[in-house]
């Protein structure tokens, strides 16, 4: 969920209210604080028929929650976004770091198998096998892996052979799309796993049940059952309120301020969790002129786009992805200043300045952002025409159209962000960057051994960025959530952590 490019906007936000009116409906009336059981019931944003429960092809949040709760992945990341273990125990690179030995716990499936290295070498080769209709959302991310030369070294010992080196191949083990599946399983319709809760039933788009895991390797849950409900925005602060559910992920602010005093209700406002960006295409004019995307860096007014557009829930952000996270670097923060705006265009010799700006309302604030900043530019002498698409294709449609695009992004550790969005070629590279001596560095900071050696390469590569980069990151917002006081252990951590939307250390106070 990190490495594959897990952003915000691949876990699209579609769900009816009548069909989240329903969710609640069936979920939530013998559930958690209803019925005072050890029953614990929470709501997340849903997607109808589109979600699953294969850890290798689903990629919405709730998604992800609810197989955190079945599954558990080698390596996850933590909220700095460094690789922790957890179905591993360690994991060790040859001096070249083309080969790592990965040294496995002992974990038994919830069908009482044990967990061996076939199970990990399996997953390797289903989410790297030949080419699907819906691919897994793991292969980019995992495709130094070379099969032929993995091996079971025994049970508990696995060995994976890399075709480049790679020093930072624990990230890749803890991406979203590689949680471990059972060696032979192909019907995902009534998933076994090894995580904290056994699975009962799932609904797409209205409830997902599953009961504490008794041999669970990292402790038994306290809860007994774990339900998790699909349910629109308002449904879920109204019914957090009201005590039909007890947990409710992913609330806009004006949510957050409703529920902040409210008694009963604990809110969780996690920082760094959303990153709003604009993103210039940078191999078609204007913005293949590197002054002239300079310049709209100073065009911007962060603060005020983050006061307005995003009620002033966040902190500004100075075009650096990863505040907070490994191997982010703290480099200087672009100002408005629209005389510098005026002197870099006249360097790159571009004068009456126009260009269309390419958005949707897909996440909070996205319009109101986008119309805000097209005033920043006229304040500046600059045209920017605010064009808006269709929500429901909008992050596809925006990687290959237009001039300027907007995006928000999810937490996931920067060599990710560098892979999947800014080499040449990257499946996701909304900027259409292509710089060889930027794609040298990438290739030098993976085949570095020590940690303190990648962080000056990554640091020379986001200098680069900062520079003449296509991105400009304006702001950073919070996760919020709330819940119901009665329980201890309520996750707070940002999207795509090990500790977001994990409930097995949630208890009855």
């Amino acid at each position: 969920m990190r490495g594959a490019p897990p952003e915000l906007n691949r876990r699209s936000f579609l769900l009816g209210s009548a069909v989240a009116a329903g969710a609640l409906a069936v979920g939530c009336g013998s559930g958690g604080s209803a019925a005072g059981s050890d029953t614990f019931t929470a709501a997340f944003q849903g997607s109808g028929a589109g979600e699953g429960i294969d850890p290798g092809a689903n990629t919405l949040f709730i998604d992800e929650a609810r197989m955190k709760a079945i599954y558990d992945g080698l390596f996850e990341v933590d909220s700095a976004m460094a690789p922790i273990p957890r179905l591993a125990e360690s994991g060790e690179p040859n001096a070249d770091g083309t080969r790592w030995r990965i040294a496995l716990r002992d974990a038994v499936w919830h069908d009482g198998k044990k967990f061996t290295s076939r199970d990990v070498l399996y997953t390797l080769s289903r989410v790297l096998g030949p080419a699907r209709r819906r691919p897994f959302i793991a292969a980019s991310s995992l495709d130094r892996v070379d099969l032929s030369g993995c091996r079971a070294v025994d049970d508990r010992t696995v060995e994976i052979a890399l075709k480049e080196p790679s020093f930072e191949f624990l990230i890749a083990l803890s991406v979203y799309g590689t949680k471990i599946v059972q060696d032979g399983a192909a019907d995902f319709g009534r998933p076994v796993g090894t995580g904290p809760f056994v699975f009962e039933s799932f609904d797409p788009g209205r409830q997902f049940t599953a009961t504490r895991n008794e041999h669970y390797w990292d402790g038994a849950p306290a809860i007994g059952e774990l339900r998790i409900l699909s349910a629109e925005a308002d449904a879920r602060v109204n019914a957090v309120q009201s005590g039909e559910i007890d947990y409710a992920d992913n609330l806009t602010p004006s949510a957050a301020r409703t529920l902040r005093d409210r008694p009963g209700i604990r809110l969780v406002a996690t920082p760094n969790s959303g990153i709003y960006f604009f993103a210039m295409k940078t191999d078609r004019p204007p913005f293949d002129k590197p002054d002239v995307r300079r310049a709209v860096m100073r065009m911007v007014d962060r603060a005020e786009l983050l006061k307005v557009a995003l009620e002033g829930q966040g902190e500004i952000a100075d075009d650096v992805f990863g505040k907070g996270y490994q191997y982010y670097a703290d480099l200087p923060q672009h100002d408005y200043d629209p005389d510098e705006a005026a002197r870099l265009l006249r360097r790159a010799g571009v004068r009456d300045l126009s260009f269309d700006l390419f958005t949707a309302p897909v996440a909070y604030g996205f319009v109101e952002a986008a119309r805000l900043f097209a005033d920043q530019a006229a304040a500046c002498g600059v045209r920017v025409n605010v064009v808006l698409g269709s929500k429901d294709s909008y992050y596809t449609d925006a990687l290959d159209t237009g001039q300027l695009t907007m995006g928000q992004s999810g937490p996931l550790p920067i060599p990710n962000h560098f892979a999947s969005r800014l080499l040449s070629g990257a499946p996701q590279n909304r900027t259409k960057w292509s710089d060889p001596e930027f794609d040298g560095l990438y290739a030098k900071a993976q085949a570095t051994r020590s940690a303190q050696g990648r962080t000056a390469i990554y640091r020379t590569m986001h200098e680069i960025l900062h520079d003449r980069g296509g991105f400009i990151f304006f702001g950073t917002t919070n996760w919020n959530s709330a819940g119901g006081d009665r329980f201890a252990g309520l996750p707070a951590a940002v999207p795509n952590s090990h500790d977001w939307a994990r409930f097995d250390g949630v208890s009855i106070r």
